[in-house]
């Protein structure tokens, strides 16, 4: 396993020989917070290094992981598959990102490379060699008190493994490409994302996919979604601000979550409790 601190090149200035990248940003730009912005984005990245498919993981030490982004450039995206294994067992032992995390004291993000030889048996067996994929070559970033990000860009075994250059040119895009991916998810936790015509269907599709939380633990969920502050939210039910707190603590803790974002991770279909 290898790392690197992409320290002075988080401004994602390219090289002279990466002019290519940046001809369609305008795409992935327009694309903030849509759903088919993984989609521009992975065509943008592959204007510069060939990546099969990718994705963006939030990792933390005090609560589950979770998945807020992928897409797939031929075929099938694996990336929910390969997550869910990821989720339910193997990330307490993966140790894959430890080097990059110490980096990012450094300042700006980091970068670590790892060929599926390199991960544990159960991990190489449950994802790697079971999807046929090669290796990942991993962006690391902070994310304020909630971990880090990791934006992962994978390669199958049908083609060839990253080499030095595909490294170099990921780093001269890097910066870019984190702001992005922060920027789209701040975008899709905005509430007109979760608009008020859609209260009723996403309390229902909670309440069945999750049937352990009361009636009153999916109202607080489902205003959580929708943005409102916890004032709000105690205003809107007539009930205290330590009751609301409550309800949310019960219902996170039965959802396996620490955190809002994590709650929208779930709504999107793309975390599983």
């Amino acid at each position: 396993m290898n790392a690197w601190s992409l320290r002075g090149r988080a401004s994602g200035v390219a090289c002279e020989n990466d002019l290519s990248f940046g001809r369609g940003f305008e795409n992935v730009i327009r694309s903030l917070g849509e759903p088919g912005f993984g989609e521009y984005l992975l065509a943008e990245i592959n204007s510069v290094v060939s990546v099969d498919f990718f994705s963006v993981y939030q990792l933390s030490k005090r609560s589950l992981p979770s998945m807020f982004l992928s897409s797939s450039r031929d075929g099938a995206d694996v990336s929910v598959d390969c997550f869910r294994s990821y989720q339910s067992k193997l990330y307490a032992q993966d140790h894959t990102f430890d080097s990059a995390r110490k980096l990012l004291a450094c300042g700006g993000p980091a970068m670590t490379y790892t060929h599926q030889s390199q991960f544990a048996p159960a991990h190489r067996d449950a994802i790697y060699r079971r999807h046929g994929i090669l290796d990942r070559l991993s962006i690391v970033s902070e994310n304020n008190d909630e971990g880090v990000f990791a934006a992962n860009l994978y390669r199958f075994e049908k083609h060839h493994t990253f080499n030095a250059n595909d490294v170099d040119r990921v780093g001269d895009f890097a910066g870019p490409m984190v702001a992005c991916i922060e920027k789209h998810i701040a975008i899709s936790r905005h509430p007109l994302h979760f608009t008020a015509s859609g209260d009723v269907a996403l309390s229902e599709r909670l309440g069945q996919s999750y049937p352990r939380l009361t009636k009153r633990e999916l109202m607080v969920c489902q205003r959580l979604l929708l943005g409102r502050t916890y004032d709000g939210i105690a205003a809107d039910l007539g009930l205290s601000l330590a009751t609301v707190k409550t309800y949310r603590a019960r219902a996170f803790d039965k959802l396996g979550i620490n955190f809002k974002s994590q709650l929208f991770a779930i709504a999107s279909g793309l975390l599983q409790p």
